[in-house]
């Protein structure tokens, strides 16, 4: 089993933990107002234990525990992205585990339990879907980010929960807020969006979906700037706003984006 083999294995069993709690928790919040429950604590428990126990001597920084990492690698978890659509019921709602080696994400996962989506992504090896979850590699596709050039009334441009309520978009197309953040860099990654806005997040939200989106052709920038974000820093420090799609719509998008 490769090492990409067994994060896909650890990440899924992970979504099938937090879909045994779905639909049934009962959510407190954390100091910044945001939910959190007990499947994320136990989800990211299990990933922190798995992920030891197959990659040891691997550092975890995660959401849900207030504890830093001492060396520059370590894997970043998100256990359950999309916290308020899991209370909710809302079925978009993610488990996210990535790999950070000096700054730099180099391998990724991503699952959507609720509807069986699983993303997964190795530096200079592409990203590849399973539509149902699968353990089988050979039912995974590769995927690619949008190739055209032209931006239509009906594409889709995500926007994160924050980012929505602080941009102004004047672009051909409809913007989308899922509820979780990393649904911005995989449905990049396949084609569905067009590009995603990011803002008040922190490296758990982008770890594993920059390395995917990164490996089906879509660039992540920096919004305000339009410099390329090129490194992670393994802290809890909240990120400048971010953009991520397709090099051919980034002039575009940043253009029709106004912000504040």
């Amino acid at each position: 089993m490769t090492d990409l083999d067994a994060l896909r294995e650890i990440v899924r069993k992970a979504g099938e933990l937090a879909l045994s709690y779905y639909g049934r928790v009962t959510p407190s919040e954390k100091p910044d107002q945001s939910f959190v429950t007990e499947a994320d604590k136990a989800v990211e428990d299990f990933l922190r234990s798995e992920l030891a126990r197959c990659f040891p001597g691997i550092e975890v920084l995660g959401e849900e525990v207030e504890s830093g990492v001492e060396k520059d690698v370590a894997w970043v978890v998100d256990p359950i992205d999309g916290t308020a659509n899991f209370v909710a019921g809302v079925p978009i709602w993610a488990v996210s585990v990535g790999l950070v080696e000096h700054g730099t994400p180099t391998m990724g996962a991503v699952y959507y339990p609720a509807f069986g989506e699983l993303y997964i992504a190795q530096k200079g090896k592409g990203a590849w879907l399973s539509d149902r979850g699968t353990r089988d590699m050979v039912q995974m596709r590769r995927i690619f980010a949008r190739q055209d050039n032209q931006i239509r009334h009906d594409d889709l441009l995500g926007l994160s929960t924050l980012s929505i309520k602080r941009m102004k978009v004047n672009l051909p197309c409809k913007v989308r807020s899922l509820g979780t953040a990393v649904a911005c860099f995989t449905f990049v990654a396949k084609g569905s969006f067009i590009g995603g806005v990011l803002t008040d997040n922190r490296v758990w939200d982008i770890a594993a979906g920059w390395i995917i989106a990164k490996e089906a052709g879509a660039d992540v920038i920096y919004l305000l700037t339009g410099e390329p974000i090129e490194k992670l820093a393994l802290n809890r420090d909240q990120l400048p706003p971010q953009l991520v799609a397709p090099p051919q719509f980034i002039d575009t998008l940043r253009k029709g984006i106004q912000f504040g």
